[in-house]
């Protein structure tokens, strides 16, 4: 493996969700809960439920990023979750909708947790005179209260979400927010994160330093042949722990 050489650099930017914090079960939790009171009890359609979900979160934020008005998380997250139902042949409750994507955004705060070494690797850096930030696409604010939750809001100089902008990554205004602030530029950044199209598309469009955590295993060959040769990353890495080990 290749070593990053941190003398090179003033500034390292972290995705939250799936990067720094595990947050892989609340789409499931609260999927469950509005199939469970739709009264259907079928693993087959919770996995096709939650495929369709994934699918329609990811096309929305991709009209978005192509043009299309913006739209807060919250309504793009009650949209998929009611599109998701109609295609797997459910009648739409608005109500209870409404409720499942309540329970989503609570679930987001309630079941976000650190991952292994996170502490340790953002106590390194910051031990180096390295400025940290955050971007999230999530629920606007939650990247604030879930770092504070778990008492790592005080290694970040800038945390910026959607909604502080208006936009969504691979957007360029959430990366240029967070780039002003932290009064550094691309050339001297590091970023990190797990979502190719959203982290390593946008991060690449300004010239910064990108490591993509692979944590699903994805064919970087399809993700570059898709989005193109200028979005590869610098280093590849399977977790947050192994991006201690690349400096």
């Amino acid at each position: 493996m290749n070593k990053l050489d941190l003398s090179r650099y003033d500034s390292v930017i972290f995705d939250l969700d799936s990067t720094l914090t595990n947050t892989h079960r609340y789409p499931i939790v609260a999927s469950q809960w509005l199939l469970k009171k739709s009264g259907i009890d079928s693993e087959e359609l919770m996995a096709s439920y939650i495929r369709s979900l994934v699918t329609r979160y990811r096309q929305a934020i991709q009209a978005i990023v192509t043009g299309a008005p913006y739209r807060s998380p919250f309504d793009v997250v009650y949209r998929a979750m009611a599109e998701s139902l109609e295609d797997i042949d459910q009648t739409i409750d608005s109500d209870l909708v409404l409720e499942a994507t309540q329970r989503f955004k609570a679930l987001h705060l309630e079941l976000s947790t650190p991952y292994d070494g996170v502490a340790k690797i953002l106590m390194e850096l910051r031990a180096r005179e390295i400025k940290l930030g955050v971007i999230s696409n999530s629920f606007a604010g939650h990247a604030r209260i879930i770092l504070s939750n778990l008492e790592l809001d005080h290694f970040f100089s800038s945390i910026v979400d959607c909604g502080d902008v208006n936009a969504f990554k691979p957007m360029r205004e959430p990366f240029e927010r967070v780039l002003f602030e932290l009064k550094s530029d691309g050339t001297r950044t590091i970023y990190v994160g797990d979502e190719y199209y959203a982290d390593m598309v946008g991060a690449k469009m300004l010239g910064i330093t990108t490591v993509w955590i692979n944590n699903r295993q994805v064919s970087l060959a399809d993700q570059i042949a898709k989005y193109g040769a200028s979005t590869t990353p610098d280093f590849v890495i399977n977790s947050i722990s192994e991006f201690g080990e690349l400096y």
